[in-house]
């Protein structure tokens, strides 16, 4: 008697976290147990804002969804996490692909997904896709990322438009519809351009570090530079806000907003790319 074997329909995407909440115990995941923290170093996971919403998402369409830690690192950035909820099977694997910190920016998640039913697939991938402020699709580093996952961002785009079975436009793909509103203009790109500027700050160390500044960009009155390492061949930048006191007097500071900070670090990306430092 022949056996029929059942055809499944599997896409592999790649999404940019924004915030490594809600914290996720790892214990408790490995015995299927989905339990959250507020705070924590030791024996949680960055679940991040992609996970919670894909989660989410799954709990909506099935009430008895499984969920189940496979492996997870030294670092709460790198993970691996299966699920299965109404027909579907699915893998969302947590990785970091480019800086030293533990960041959700410099992490990358892998969603892999397979139904029996196509349509049940873009359906899914539709309604997780809304859940988003910003489309998940969007990547600080298109680079680092095709280093990363071997996908460049025509293969990530493309992959998102064909599992949600609907085209993705250009302005969804590089943020063009928010940086018009969010970004304030100085010149027509929101970008002040400088001759060589070197900054000299002290790491924790207390050795000086040198870095070169790229440019501005304007946030609703406030500025921030774009500085890469002067005396580095890395192809990292950082964003600084501009704190301008009495005469000539500037410093910096750190942007602590995680969500302003990537916002700064697209369009930063863009500068970059179009003035050939990236």
């Amino acid at each position: 008697m022949p056996i029929c074997a059942k055809l499944v329909h599997s896409v592999t995407l790649i999404a940019q976290p924004r915030s490594k909440h809600p914290l996720v115990n790892t214990r408790a995941l490995k015995s299927g147990r989905f339990q959250t923290h507020n705070r924590g170093t030791f024996g949680v996971l960055w679940f991040t804002d992609f996970g919670e919403k894909f989660w989410e998402a799954c709990t909506t369409v099935d009430d008895n969804a499984k969920v189940k830690l496979r492996n997870s690192g030294f670092d709460e950035m790198n993970w691996s996490i299966s699920f299965r909820f109404a027909g579907f099977k699915a893998r969302l694997t947590a990785s970091k692909y480019k800086g030293f910190f533990g960041n959700p920016r410099n992490s990358l998640i892998e969603l892999k997904l397979g139904s029996e039913n196509p349509n049940d697939l873009r359906m899914f991938l539709q309604a997780l896709s809304t859940k988003f402020d910003k489309p998940p699709w969007m990547i600080n580093n298109w680079k680092k990322a095709e280093l990363k996952m071997g996908m460049n961002k025509e293969d990530i785009v493309d992959s998102w438009a064909k599992g949600m079975g609907r085209e993705i436009t250009e302005e969804e793909t590089n943020g063009k519809s928010w940086t018009s509103s969010l970004f304030g203009s100085k010149t027509e790109t929101s970008v002040v351009e400088e001759d060589e500027d070197i900054e000299v700050f002290e790491n924790q160390d207390g050795e000086d570090v040198r870095m070169k500044i790229h440019g501005a960009l304007e946030v609703e009155g406030d500025e921030y530079a774009i500085m890469s390492y002067a005396d580095s061949f890395s192809s990292e930048f950082e964003i600084m806000k501009i704190e301008r006191g009495k005469g000539d007097d500037v410093s910096y500071s750190a942007v602590e907003d995680e969500e302003l900070y990537d916002d700064l670090s697209n369009a930063a990306q863009q500068h970059l790319e179009s003035i050939g430092v990236l």
